[in-house]
């Protein structure tokens, strides 16, 4: 089990214990009850409640809900949560029943702070105390808004809005435009004893529908606060910035790219306690303006940081040590083992297929033409969105559908056909119109932006003309970020998402979803780092491997000349 000053220094390294002294931690440490689970114990269930604060020291924990449907229940996995996280926190302070059931992983071992001596620390330490309410806040704040964005066993530590004092200078506009036309709705009502007629009712009017926009204008300004986010998760660090009707945009940066993270404020900040987080980031950096309580988003950035080096490091180690092992001829280090699988149940008849009759082939063929997205192969492709090619041929069309309307309309009004000469002209027109209607469809359906399992594309090509291509390795990007901009792109959702590649930028204009795009190149992204770190792990591996191979086996050739027997075990 862990000693005290083993124990201090795992809680330092915590956000929620930074910035207190050796006497607190050692306080802290002091304070805590260890309990070591079994592989798939309940912590606690769905319904309790508890009077502990939990933290994870080492294992793992799976938070999960249980629906019932009929007499059958069924478990949804929420989250997994690893060495250094925490939970309980709902019902430690404000008794409320849990909201979901927690169940340990093999060889976790938990650190328990109980209600009574977690209070006192919480009030003789401000730091403490700061630090808390922000994590509680935050996650009220995301069980509120249930992030749809958030990947497998992504969980959000920090999330906040602007700080209110922001809200306030907000609001200031608005605040005196009430009262000045408050004011002037007064003074239609001195200027006559009846403010509905005459130069009265003329102010009382105006200054009527001016208050209407002041309150329309301070509502605004609410909800345009409201709208915005900073988010901190343990896989990345997100700005969400939207405007109602007008704007939607989400930048993000893995926490494998940031190469540091600090923060600056000036007097009103250090006052009202708020200021600007800056992410750095190996492709520029990511300002997070009024935040509140920077140096706590600061210190939660830096644990993930290194917890992250952590996870890099020990998964090195220990593949290190198998490929050693396995070159002077021992036996590799025995894995877990992992869980049983069911086999696949067997169908006792064979599926018909009904084959596709006209209609259904039409209709494909047509779903074929407008798709926005569509994976073939591990390769999916994006089109611009369908409001895009109605821009694009509005005024083909006007132009086509007036000189179609020539003709009938020539017979309505003049009870002859068209003249053979006449006609050809407008035949001519309608042909030409069609034309430049199809180039304007070749023009939408020939731009074409991919994500393959290695990189990404970008196709434009020119109807009739030059095609230009740009690729780029998936695991060279640096950030991917996405923009819905306008009326038009809120109320039909498409947008651009920017991936940024070195120097080089790839702008994917006019897709539809482009939260969904934006997310689909993320999670390819993050897999090719993934399989091409542990490509090269393995290459070095297997060099360092094959170095040491070969001292061992020169040193055993050594030993065997000098009459000594040196084994792995001594050495």
């Amino acid at each position: 089990m862990p000693d005290i000053p083993v124990r201090m220094a795992f809680l330092k390294r915590m956000h929620l214990f930074r910035g207190l002294s050796d006497d607190q931690l050692q306080l802290v440490a002091e304070a805590i009850h260890e309990q070591e689970y079994e592989d798939s114990e309940l912590i606690f269930s769905q319904g309790s409640t508890t009077d502990t604060f939990y933290i994870i020291y080492s294992g793992s924990v799976e938070i999960f809900n249980i629906f019932n449907k009929g007499k059958t229940s069924k478990e949804k996995r929420i989250t997994l949560l690893f060495r250094g996280d925490y939970f309980g926190e709902q019902s430690l302070l404000k008794k409320r029943a849990h909201n979901a059931s927690v169940r340990a992983g093999k060889g976790t071992l938990v650190f328990k702070i109980y209600r009574n001596k977690f209070l006192q620390f919480i009030r003789t330490m401000p730091d403490l105390q700061g630090a808390f309410n922000v994590m509680i806040q935050s996650r009220d704040l995301a069980r509120k808004l249930r992030l749809p964005w958030l990947n497998e066993n992504e969980v959000v530590y920090f999330l906040s809005h602007k700080h209110v004092f922001i809200l306030y200078q907000m609001m200031v506009g608005p605040v005196l435009g009430v009262i000045l036309m408050l004011s002037l709705l007064e003074v239609s009502f001195v200027v006559q004893s009846s403010p509905l007629s005459g130069f009265g009712g003329m102010l009382a009017l105006l200054s009527g529908f001016l208050l209407a926009l002041a309150v329309l204008w301070g509502f605004w300004q609410y909800v345009d606060w409201s709208n915005d986010y900073y988010v901190v998760t343990n896989q990345r660090v997100v700005r969400i910035d939207k405007v109602v009707l007008m704007y939607d945009s989400r930048e993000e940066s893995s926490m494998s790219t940031i190469t540091s993270v600090n923060s600056e404020s000036d007097m009103f900040g250090r006052v009202f306690r708020y200021g600007t987080v800056i992410v750095r980031t190996i492709s520029g950096e990511m300002r997070m303006s009024f935040v509140h309580r920077p140096k706590y988003a600061v210190a939660m950035i830096e644990e993930y940081l290194l917890r992250a080096k952590d996870v890099i490091r020990r998964n090195d180690e220990e593949i290190m040590r198998d490929v050693i092992r396995k070159k002077i001829g021992l036996a590799p280090t025995p894995a877990p083992a992992a869980a049983a699988t069911p086999p696949p149940q067997q169908t006792a008849a064979k599926k018909t297929t009904k084959k596709p009759g006209l209609g259904d082939a039409l209709s494909e063929y047509i779903r074929d033409i407008f798709y926005a997205r569509k994976e073939v192969g591990g390769t999916v492709t994006y089109h611009k969105h369908w409001i895009v090619l109605v821009k694009d041929v509005i005024l083909q069309t006007i132009a086509l559908i007036g000189l179609l309307s020539i003709y009938p309309l020539w017979y309505y009004y003049n009870g002859e056909f068209i003249s053979l000469a006449f006609g050809s002209i407008v035949l001519l027109l309608i042909v030409a119109t069609l034309v430049w209607w199809v180039y304007g469809f070749l023009d939408w359906r020939n731009d074409l932006y991919q994500v393959t399992p290695e990189q990404i594309v970008d196709i434009y090509r020119v109807p009739f003309g030059d095609e230009e291509r740009k690729a780029a390795p998936l695991e060279n990007i640096l950030s991917a970020n996405f923009q819905r901009t306008g009326f038009l792109g809120q109320l039909f959702n498409y947008g651009k998402v920017n991936i940024q590649v070195g120097n080089l930028d790839f702008d994917f204009d006019n897709v539809a979803d482009p939260p969904s795009v934006q997310r689909d190149i993320v999670q390819r992204m993050n897999a090719r780092i993934q399989k091409k770190r542990e490509a090269d792990a393995a290459a070095e591996h297997e060099r360092m491997a094959e170095w040491l191979a070969m001292y061992h086996k020169t040193m055993t050739d050594v030993d065997k000349q000098s009459g000594q027997d040196r084994t792995p075990d001594l050495g």
